[in-house]
């Protein structure tokens, strides 16, 4: 049922009410005037003709035939008319007649009807604004204009108004502020305007308010609410969610006994819940997720013996639910997901028999699943990922009888899964992803479900033993993820037959034999397909070539030999090709430059032989050229100026001739790292390699290259990593070079013509190798010598130079000292240096253009992120001030930071997962990311954007957002980064400027080609460019749109003539196989990123209204039938 649909249900009664009072027409009654007829036909003539025609059929007919034998008059068989004894027309429900045109053209007619009492124009087309007029209607106490496409302000209410008792204006498109007239009409029962673009406050409300029906759902409404909201003590149903109003909530509640359902949801609420709530003995459903309450979950929440549905999700409530909950009888879905719940999960839950959904994921609570859980046997979804619990799942949990979704992943569970859960008919997604369970899956599961288990995940366990062969016995199997178990055997013949299978992720186990059964043929469902880091061996298999949906095949890791299969090239939409770590052996098929959407081929480490093709390095929508330790020979082709978008080249390890190709100095965007090392290249270094101003890391080791290094390398700006060792190089380096060659002298021995002075003094042809030999050995001389000195001294004076440096850091400003450090107390500076191994490359796990960031390990499960500054290039401090002054969830934690000269350090919290940047672009498989994923990062990145500039006092704009600068923890939770360029902006900067345009190409603001002044929404702007990147699942600079043309004017002008099948050809390919809710969802994610995206940063929404909107986006799936039945 749509949701608007939905709510005529509900008001549905009251109409029906007020036509009950109309007493039936009577034959005997004198018959009315025809001005009610002629009135009624005006009202069809003003119409468009479409609409007349769809009129006319009954109008028309009853009108020539003088309507029905009754004298009432043929307007009273009119369709839609209900007349009144004396002939009178009572009512006109024209709901749903495909009626159009202006709205103001042809109504207000209808006010002449003397008797009208209720009018329904709803589910119509009407466009324009409210007429003035129609609200005037003196009779009218009943007028639905709900579901049409009006527009405008809302008419201020008249003197004849008076008597309006219900006013349905939904799912338009009305603006502007709600007039204070409205609330303060007399007689009014039922105000709906939700689903419209309202602004402004919530209006204030008389004294004597009648209104029993308040609905603002979906609409932009901001500020805070009247406390004359309390004044309306007959409210039944109060909806607000969904709109931007802020503060706390006043506690009025008390005065309105009979409210039977509250939502809140998705505003901007703080503070915690008004204790009034808990005097609602009434109430049937409360809605309070989505907003910034804190403080416990209130004990009170437990006297609702009505309550059917509480969601308390996405706050920031603290401590333990409270037992009193199971007070909750009739309660059917509970959510408290995304808080910071702790304590462990109350055994009363278990007495809450109507609960069909229990979501309490991602929070932090401990200790065992309570085996009084298993007393809910009505539910469907059960989610509790993302905590601390440990312990065996009980036994009856497994076989609850309407179970659909069981979700326990990332916590600590244990024990096996049952044979029991083979008997649950309704499953259809178990989701028990990294946990310790261990046992075999049984056998029989999915061979009973009615409908077919959808999508199964227990990845990152110790299960062992075979799939199940039943698993896609249902046909709707289209998630299968098991991969880092140790699961053996074969897979079975049924799993590779599911066609409505698109993703399988069986990597990292034990798998072994070939691969496919002899009798396997075309395939059209399979899309990605991971199958690495197992033992199967054999040939790969050709009927791959025919599986014309795979966008991602990766089969690295295992014991494949014999050629690659040129029948792969028939794969037009294949995005990654992974078959690296094998024993392949052959040439490269030229086939595979038939791939045209092939972005990520990595065959490295096998024992291919013959010349690189050509027709694969010419592949336009290629980002990832990996093909090293293989035993390739001949010249690397010179095609590369066709190869706009590489990211990434790695040939290292063969044994490749000639010179270096000049056309890489084409590879303008290439980033990564260009590896060409440990090869039999010759020649000189050619100069256009100073084009490539983004590559971050370049190896031309252990070739035979001669001659200088060409000074146009100094242009390589972004280089933090050099190694051209072992070659024949002479001359002196590029000035550029010479930090690099301090920083790391291994880069550039074997190399005895080679000048590493540091100066600019000429050097001596003869003793260059002698000069770095003698330098390297005199550091390291000089490094033991200190550091022994150092040890014996810091015996002595551990204890006080670690208090006053602690007294140091907390009594003087960071900006003016050249040593101090604030680190956690069982941490110095020294254990640092040690966990680092002095700053190691093997450590290294990110490099930017504020510094390099080092993995460090204190303790097992202790691991820190350490960013190291060079201050003499970088306002270290700043950024220091900014993380300290910061605290929220999706901004990486600082635990510490030590300034020592012109070099500082900043400790924070790790990321495991890495960058965003590197989720979408830099895996190998990619990364499958669903919709929750997605909308989760999007979310999660908004909101801590939008604490940074509408919750910090002084607002602070980050000015580098990006997808590189937003970090991954464990659960794919976005965190930003990188306050290297941040601003704190205080009142007196509101109008201030920046000297310089800074940011990274392609998220830079369009404002600051032709000015800079400061202002939070380049953030805004770049912030689109990561939705867009993350949509898209393409770089925000990229050769195929186009010289000069980035993700924003691409999708903009592929948007113009697209229609939604081409639009979803834009967007990662992944999403093509997602539901069609999601994919819907999906879209409206776009309109999001058009929006924050636009030129005039005026026009440009802020965080907080981003963030709404994503809650918004989510939250749709919920219906409103669900939402707002009685």
């Amino acid at each position: 049922m749509s949701g608007v649909s939905s709510l005529t249900l509900l008001i549905l009664p009251l109409l029906v009410l007020a036509a009950i009072t109309i007493p039936p027409t009577n034959s005997a009654t004198p018959p009315a005037s025809n001005t009610s007829s002629d009135i009624l036909l005006s009202f069809l003539a003003a119409l468009p003709p479409a609409s007349q025609r769809l009129l006319l059929p009954s109008w028309n007919a009853s009108a020539s035939n003088g309507g029905n034998s009754s004298a009432a008059g043929p307007h009273c068989a009119f369709l839609g008319v209900t007349c009144s004894a004396a002939g009178e027309v009572a009512a006109l429900n024209l709901s749903g007649a495909g009626l159009s045109g202006e709205l103001a053209a042809s109504a207000p007619r209808l006010c002449a009807l003397p008797a009208l009492a209720t009018l329904d124009l709803s589910f119509n087309g009407f466009t324009g604004a409210v007429p003035a007029a129609l609200a005037a209607c003196s009779a009218v106490d009943t007028l639905v204009l709900a579901s049409n496409a009006l527009s405008g302000e809302i008419p201020a209410p008249s003197a004849g108004s008076s008597a309006l008792q219900y006013l349905d204006l939904r799912n338009n498109s009305l603006s502007g502020a709600i007039p204070p007239g409205l609330a303060a009409l007399p007689e009014l029962l039922l105000l709906d305007l939700s689903t419209n673009k309202l602004t402004g406050p919530v209006p204030d409300f008389p004294e004597h308010c009648a209104l029993q029906i308040l609905n603002v759902d979906w609409n932009q409404i901001a500020g805070e609410l009247p406390r004359s909201l309390g004044n309306c003590g007959n409210l039944t149903n109060l909806y607000l969610s969904n709109n931007k109003i802020s503060g706390p909530v006043p506690d009025f509640f008390a005065s309105m006994p009979g409210l039977q359902k509250l939502f809140l949801s998705n505003n901007s609420f703080t503070g915690e819940l008004p204790v009034s709530i808990g005097e609602l003995a009434n109430l049937e459903k409360l809605m309070v997720s989505d907003n910034r309450f804190t403080g416990p979950v209130p004990e009170w929440i437990g006297k609702f013996q009505s309550l059917t549905m509480l969601w308390m999700h996405g706050n920031r409530f603290t401590g333990s639910i409270p037992a009193a909950i199971g007070n909750l009888v009739n309660l059917q879905w509970f959510t408290i997901k995304d808080n910071s719940i702790t304590g462990t999960i109350p055994p009363e839950l278990g007495k809450c028999q109507e609960l069909t959904r229990l979501e309490l994921h991602n929070n932090s609570l401990s200790g065992v699943i309570p085996p009084e859980i298993t007393q809910l046997t009505k539910l469907q979804v059960l989610s509790l990922f993302g905590n601390k619990l440990h312990g065996h799942v009980p036994a009856a949990l497994w076989q609850l009888p309407y179970m659909e979704e069981l979700a326990l992943a990332y916590n600590n569970l244990t024990g096996e899964v049952p044979a029991e859960i083979t008997l649950v008919r309704n499953l259809r997604e178990l989701i028990l992803a990294y946990n310790n369970f261990t046992g075999e899956i049984p056998q029989k599961l999915g061979l009973n479900t009615t409908q077919g288990i959808q999508r199964v995940d227990l990845t990152g366990n110790h299960f062992h033993g075979a799939i199940p062969p039943g698993l896609c016995s249902g046909g709707r199997l289209a998630v299968l993820d098991i991969g880092h178990n140790q699961f053996t055997g074969v897979i079975p013949s049924e799993i590779f037959k599911c066609q409505s299978l698109w993703r399988v992720r069986l990597g990292n186990n034990l798998f072994s034999g070939s691969l496919l059964p002899s009798d396997l043929g075309t395939n059209t469902g399979w899309s990605f397909v991971e199958l690495s880091g197992n033992l199967f061996e054999g040939r790969i298999p050709s009927v791959f070539g025919s599986w014309r949906n795979l966008t991602v095949l990766d089969l690295s890791s295992n014991k494949f030999s014999g050629p690659i299969p040129h029948e792969l090239g028939a794969l037009s939409i294949l995005g990654n090709l992974n078959l690296s770590s094998n024993m392949l052996s052959g040439p490269i098929p030229h086939e595979l430059g038939n791939c045209k959407s092939l972005f990520s081929l990595d065959l490295q480490h096998n024992l291919l032989n013959g010349s690189i093709p050509p027709e694969i390095i010419t592949l336009a929508s290629l980002q990832n050229l990996l093909l090293s330790g293989n035993k390739l020979t001949g010249k690397i082709p010179d095609v590369f100026a066709g190869t706009q978008r590489l990211l990434e080249l790695q040939l290292g390890g063969n044994s490749l001739e000639g010179p270096i190709p000049e056309s890489l100095g084409k590879l303008q965007f290439i980033s990564k790292i260009l590896n060409i090392s440990n090869n039999r290249l010759s020649n000189k270094i050619p100069s256009s390699l100073g084009n490539l101003q983004m590559l971050e890391m370049l190896d031309l080791s252990k070739n035979s290259l001669s001659g200088p290094i060409p000074s146009q390398l100094s242009s390589m700006v972004a280089l933090t990593f050099v190694n051209v060792s072992f070659n024949e190089l002479s001359g002196q380096l590029p000035a550029g070079w010479v930090k690099l060659a301090e920083r790391s002298p291994e880069g550039f021995l074997g190399n005895p013509k080679l000048c590493i002075q540091s100066d600019n003094a000429p050097c001596s042809r003869d003793k260059s190798a002698e000069h770095i030999r003698k330098n390297t050995k005199i550091i390291v001389a000089l490094l033991v010598s200190a550091l022994a000195i150092m040890a014996a001294g810091l015996f002595v004076v551990h204890y006080m130079v670690k208090r006053s440096r602690r007294l140091l850091a907390k009594h003087d400003s960071v900006r003016g000292l050249d040593t101090t450090e604030e680190l956690p107390e069982d941490l110095t500076y020294d254990d640092i240096l040690r966990a680092t191994d002095n700053w190691s490359e093997k450590y290294v796990i990110g490099r930017g253009r504020h510094g390099t960031v080092y993995r460090t390990e204190f303790a097992p499960g202790r691991q820190w992120a350490v960013k190291t500054v060079d201050l003499s290039q970088f306002k270290f401090p700043v950024e220091m001030k900014i993380l300290n002054m910061v605290k929220h969830r999706n901004i990486v934690k600082m635990e510490g930071y030590c300034i020592r000269g012109n070099f500082g350090i900043i400790l924070s919290e790790y990321m495991p997962q890495g960058t965003l940047f590197e989720l979408l672009h830099g895996r190998k498989p990619q990364v499958a990311l669903d919709w929750n994923v997605r909308h989760q990062i999007a979310l999660g990145t908004a909101q801590g954007l939008s604490y940074l500039h509408h919750d910090c006092v002084p607002m602070i704009v980050h000015r580098d957002v990006k997808s590189s600068n937003i970090l991954m923890d464990a659960d794919l939770v976005p965190k930003i980064t990188d306050f290297g360029m941040g601003k704190i902006v205080d009142d007196d900067d509101a109008d201030a400027t920046v000297s310089v345009v800074v940011g990274t190409l392609g998220y830079i603001a369009p404002e600051h080609g032709y000015n800079t002044r400061l202002t939070e929404k380049s953030d805004v702007y770049s912030y689109g460019v990561v939705l867009l990147e993350l949509l898209c699942r393409k770089m925000p600079v990229d050769p195929a749109f186009g010289d000069g043309v980035d993700i924003v004017a691409w999708m903009t002008s592929k948007l113009k003539s697209a229609d939604h099948c081409s639009v979803m050809n834009c967007l990662d390919e992944e999403i093509m196989y997602w539901p069609g809710d999601e994919q819907v969802k999906a879209l409206d994610m776009l309109d999001l990123a058009l929006s924050c995206t636009q030129v005039a940063f005026q026009s440009r929404p802020s965080m907080r209204e981003v963030v709404s909107t994503l809650m918004r986006i989510e939250d749709e799936y919920i219906t409103n039938e669900e939402m707002f039945s009685v």
